[in-house]
Order: structure tokens, then sequence, then C-alpha cells
């Protein structure tokens, strides 16, 4: 599978935003990826959007679906913690009553354990191949960067040969 992966820019010409939007943007990717794949229980707690997660850990966490908040010490950009995103993806599928406590509506058909299964299974090759393409983006930004430090080193060379003579 080919993949078009930007060349990387000379550490001299990054832009700090665009490094710092990269990084939040794999962040949020990974924070995904985690909610889709690891152990979670959701129940309703409350009318209103309140739900209560319940880790693999033993931890519970509330989660205000519609304030889009969570009482997790993570404190994520844009999209939400983990624990939120578990919330909001039970809810599109039917596995949790909706904020308003309605379960969800019988002439939709509900997704049975093995659509959900292959779901978060694609979910998880999916961030696995956006982890390996920035993964892949970083080893040529290096690579570019190291070569630029081998080229300075040889320049200081040059120099110091240059003072000495």
């Amino acid at each position: 599978m080919e993949t078009d992966i930007p060349m990387a820019t000379a550490a001299s010409d990054s832009n700090p935003a665009e490094v710092l939007k990269q990084s939040l943007e794999n962040a949020a990717i990974r924070r995904e990826g985690r909610a889709q794949t690891q152990e979670m229980d959701v129940a309703l707690l409350q009318q209103g959007g309140v739900y209560e997660v319940r880790s693999a850990s033993g931890s519970v966490y509330e989660v205000d679906a519609l304030q889009r908040t969570c009482t997790c010490p993570d404190d994520p950009p844009e999209g939400g913690c983990k624990h939120y995103r578990r919330v909001r993806t039970d809810i599109r599928a039917g596995l949790v009553p909706r904020p308003d406590g309605k379960l969800p509506d019988a002439t939709q058909p509900t997704l049975v354990d093995e659509e959900i299964d292959a779901i978060r299974s694609a979910e998880a090759i999916l961030l696995k191949q956006r982890l390996l393409d920035a993964l892949l983006t970083r080893e040529l930004e290096r690579a570019q960067l190291d070569q630029e430090i081998h080229d300075l080193e040889f320049l200081v060379e040059v120099l110091l040969e240059i003072g000495d003579s």
C-alpha cells in the first residue's frame, strides 16, 4: 500500500504552530483508538446526558455528553477524552440510552456484538496505519535533521582547520 507522506522541512523552516497541531492530531488519534479498544462499561447515570464510565482498571468517571466533560484527569483539546469518545460511540451504536433517557430507536437495526467488534477492529487498524504514517513522517524529519547536523559538524571542522592555518 503506497502512502503519500509529505516531505519534512528543515528545523529552521518548521512552524511551531504546525508542529503543535500535528502533535495534537496524533494525540487525538491515539485517544480515539484507546476509546474504541479498551474495555469500558458505559451506563446512563441521569437524564440530561450524564453517563458513568467504568474502566477495566475499576476507575469510575462521570461524562456529561452534552457538555463534553469528564471527571477523569485527562484534559484533552477538542474532541474529548477517551471516556467521552466511548460514550459518544456507544450512543451512536445504540448500546446505551440517548442523553434524553430514551432507548435507541427500535425501527433502526441495532448493531450486534460481532458488528461492533468489527467496527472497533477496523478503527484500530485505521489508527495503527495513522500512527505508522506519523512515525514514518517523524523518522523522515529525524533523518533530515541528522543530515543537517552532519553538514554543520563538517562545516565546523572546515572552519576550525581554516582558523588553525
